[in-house]
């Protein structure tokens, strides 16, 4: 960069007052000079195609280091999909916080139906989903050796932890005197069940799959029939043209992995049933056994 205080700068502001115009232009002239050759690189930077992707990170099934087997699977796909994209896991909350503030960047794991049966989100204008590449259905788990919640009835006054910045009280409002514990960590959710520090949890699978297998516990009781939830994950994203380019490259690289069968293979290796968690294979009757 040019030095502003070179010695030729010197003389002439230390002159007349009919010689600091002059000196004046020449420091405005090198001032010039220097942002001009600064231009091209902020221009770079302001133009860098980078798709920012949020992972809403609360546990070991994605954790914030971007271990885990969301952040697995969602790298999975990433890594053939081509262009640039960064994976950004953090706290949960903190991650819906950043997705809504910045509008030109992705959420997962996602979809819009979700969001707006979650009320986080009044229209769909301006989002938009990739393809689904997992599903995933949510239980409300009773503390072992008590019989599973088959429905509302067994939740009322009852106290019940969730995952905290998860919309569970929403979508239980119906519930009378029940006591809403947010958490903010799955293993620690789980904890508070297994030592009747609450009732209930309310849990995805797979992801209780993985907790419960990590605690060297079995699945607690829970009715396959009683359903919060029942969703096909995606990645969401504010519909903009280089995230519109982004959803292409990224459905492309799933359909490869479904129809060579590496998306079948990772589930295995997880020892999950890719009748039940990959979207192309489930059975439209199909129902879910105790994992």
């Amino acid at each position: 960069m040019t030095d502003l205080t070179a010695p030729d700068c010197r003389p002439a502001l230390a002159g007349s007052a009919h010689n600091r115009p002059s000196a004046w232009r020449r420091l405005l002239w090198r001032l010039m000079t220097c942002l001009a050759c600064l231009l091209p690189v902020q221009l770079a930077l302001a133009t860098e195609q980078v798709t920012r992707i949020y992972g809403t990170a609360w546990g070991p099934t994605l954790a914030n280091d971007g271990s885990g087997f969301y952040s697995d699977l969602v790298r999975l796909v990433l890594d053939g999909a081509g262009g640039d994209a960064a994976y950004i896991p953090r706290p949960y909350r903190r991650a819906k916080l950043l997705f809504y503030r910045d509008k030109d960047s992705c959420l997962f794991p996602s979809n819009i139906p979700l969001l707006l049966k979650g009320g986080e989100i009044e229209s769909a204008d301006g989002l938009v989903d990739s393809a689904p590449f997992l599903s995933v259905k949510v239980f409300v788990f009773s503390a072992p050796g008590t019989g599973p919640v088959r429905g509302i009835e067994d939740i009322n006054g009852k106290s019940m932890a969730y995952a905290m910045g998860s919309r569970v009280p929403h979508f239980l409002s119906a519930a009378k005197n029940t006591n809403f514990i947010a958490v903010s960590d799955e293993v620690d959710k789980a904890r508070m069940l297994l030592t009747g520090r609450v009732d209930l949890m309310t849990a995805a699978v797979p992801d209780a799959v993985f907790v419960f297998r990590s605690l060297g516990e079995e699945m607690p009781p829970f009715d396959p029939a009683y359903l919060l939830n029942d969703t096909q994950i995606s990645i969401t994203c504010f519909s903009t043209p280089q995230n519109l380019d982004f959803i292409r490259r990224f459905n492309g690289r799933i359909a490869q992995l479904m129809s060579g069968g590496q998306l079948l293979r990772f589930f295995l290796k997880h020892d999950l049933d890719p009748a039940i968690y990959l979207p192309a294979a489930r059975r439209e009757n199909s129902t879910l056994a105790a994992p």
